[in-house]
């Protein structure tokens, strides 16, 4: 009884043993398998039944032990006279068959069960168990029928030999049952209760089947749902594309009515408005918030000039010395391109854009620059676009979107 509580191998508890225990090798029989072999008679004409037998195997302090739970018969490797003649054919679908009945099985050696009255030699099979079932701790289960007398013989170390006993245990083998239910032999095995396996191995069965239909059901859902998010993400970034080149054009008109700053028109990347906004100051009790804004940005009023003692000044334009707002006498024209001479007092309010050209006291010429639109021009020569209508009638324009690069325009 000591064996049973050792930790390794996990031995069952339920156990029957059969003839003497044997210390070389260590056998389990689980008893629906000795059930089945025990009443596996040929039958239909047949002189022998043959099958392999299925388990694990186990060693501890060198002594194998081997567990049998499945026994599964092949088809079509008997001949008449008891001979038998393994195929490959056979063997090809014996291991399909174990993939589906017995997974995580292994064979543990052949079992030849004969008809009643017969008797089977292990001399006549040596030749076919030295073949297809060499190794160590092979089996051959031989049931001859003479009211249940049956042997069991094995290879090892120390040759070819029979077991003097083995032990039966007890357990839920439901791949045994399953297995049984199949061939029809469940009647033979548990007679008065066929009945009830045959119906819990149906049950299970359907059950099976509405899961396997149940998983397809679900696979298809979610391949609808992954389509449809596929088609969601697409249309997201056409939208979002589209949104993009219209922020783009957008982008572009912005840039084209803005004023360009000093120094932006040699250098691209800068941005149209940094300069114009980058030193903002509130104006807005003033009421005068958006003219001093600008003249500010371009140098005319200091940031720290109180507005209130300010007046705008315009292109062109310079106060009078007495500081009488409503005097305003036309500044000097500079060349850019020239500088004032040293020591001299006189100097230029603002130098001019590089394509206007030579005024007069009241109207002066302008030349577009390529970019440049109406209302920037407007802008950058008066700060405000109050006097787009009068350039368009100055110029006859028909339109104030249709000026050129290069066209003399006539100032107010």
């Amino acid at each position: 009884m000591g064996e049973l509580y050792n930790p390794f191998p996990k031995l069952p508890k339920n156990i029957r043993q059969i003839g003497e225990r044997d210390q070389s090798v260590r056998l389990y029989l689980e008893d629906y398998v000795n059930t089945y072999l025990k009443r596996l008679y040929p039958r239909g004409g047949q002189d022998l039944r043959v099958g392999i037998l299925l388990g694990n195997v186990e060693e501890h302090d060198g002594t194998p032990y081997l567990f049998v739970d499945g026994a599964m018969e092949m088809e079509e490797v008997t001949e008449s006279g008891e001979k038998v003649t393994f195929t490959e054919p056979a063997w090809k679908k014996v291991y399909q068959a174990m993939e589906q009945m017995f997974p995580k099985r292994v064979i543990l050696g052949w079992f030849l069960c004969g008809v009643p009255g017969s008797t089977l030699s292990p001399l006549n099979y040596w030749k076919e168990h030295g073949q297809y079932f060499a190794g160590k701790n092979q089996l051959m289960y031989l049931n001859s029928g003479l009211e249940g007398e049956e042997a069991v013989y094995i290879t090892s170390e120390d040759g070819f030999y029979k077991l003097r006993g083995y032990s039966i245990y007890y357990e839920r083998n439901q791949m045994m049952q399953d297995y049984m239910i199949l061939r029809k032999d469940a009647r033979r095995v548990e007679s008065g209760s066929g009945d009830t396996v045959i119906r819990d191995f149906r049950q299970r069965m359907e059950d099976n089947k509405i899961q396997a239909v149940s998983r397809r059901g679900t696979i298809r859902v979610l391949g609808s749902l992954c389509s449809a998010l596929s088609v969601v993400v697409l249309a997201g970034g056409v939208v979002m594309f589209n949104n993009y080149e219209k922020m783009r054009e957008m982008e572009s008109v912005i840039t084209s009515a803005l004023p360009v700053a000093a120094g932006e028109k040699d250098n691209p990347a800068a941005l149209p408005g940094d300069e114009l906004y980058g030193s903002y100051k509130d104006y807005s009790n003033t009421g005068e918030g958006d003219e001093l804004l600008i003249e500010e940005a371009h140098g005319k009023i200091s940031p720290t000039t109180e507005p209130a003692t300010m007046s705008p000044t315009y292109p062109g334009e310079t106060e009078s010395e007495g500081g009488d707002i409503n005097a305003i006498t036309p500044a000097p024209t500079m060349n850019p391109e020239e500088t004032p001479q040293e020591g001299s007092s006189e100097t230029a309010t603002q130098p001019e854009s590089p394509a206007a050209a030579a005024t007069t006291n009241e109207q002066k010429t302008y030349t577009v620059q390529d970019g440049q639109t109406l209302y920037s021009i407007c802008l950058e020569v008066y700060n405000s676009l109050n006097k787009v209508d009068e350039i368009c009638a100055l110029n006859n324009l028909e339109s104030q979107d249709k000026i050129i690069s290069g066209q003399k325009l006539i100032l107010p």
